[in-house]
């Protein structure tokens, strides 16, 4: 038993709207390939962060300023603020239908990605930086 439905496979007719063009594989290739960077990268960060608890600034300076831990927070902080950018992107995409919103919330995070990113980067660079 079969209902009939009037759903057309293909680009034209009425379920063109409904076949995938593909656009998403790339974004979702991308999310995936950076998410397995950033488990890694945040659980490296994680130890390092955790393991200067404690100690005095002159000792978090000496322990950040070598260079895989910097370049690790680093990287942690760069990846993950691209892989956050997009994900917010693909939110405001799905869920803010007014256009005019839609392209100053875009705007909104684009910025808002690229002051969280030079912030960490800044903050860890000053601290990494001999005094």
């Amino acid at each position: 038993m079969s209902i009939p439905t009037h759903f057309k496979s293909g680009r034209t007719g009425p379920g063109a709207a409904y076949v995938s063009d593909h656009e998403g594989s790339v974004h979702a290739r991308f999310m995936r390939l950076s998410a397995y960077a950033l488990a890694p990268l945040g659980a490296l960060s994680a130890w390092w962060l955790v393991g200067v608890v404690g100690k005095p600034l002159e000792g978090v300076r000496a322990e950040i300023g070598r260079p895989v831990p910097a370049i690790v927070l680093l990287a942690f902080a760069v990846i993950g603020m691209i892989h956050a950018y997009h994900g917010m992107n693909e939110i405001i995409v799905d869920y803010v239908h007014d256009e005019a919103l839609k392209e100053r919330a875009h705007k909104a995070n684009k910025w808002a990605a690229i002051a969280i990113a030079a912030a960490w980067t800044l903050a860890i660079l000053l601290i990494a930086a001999p005094k």
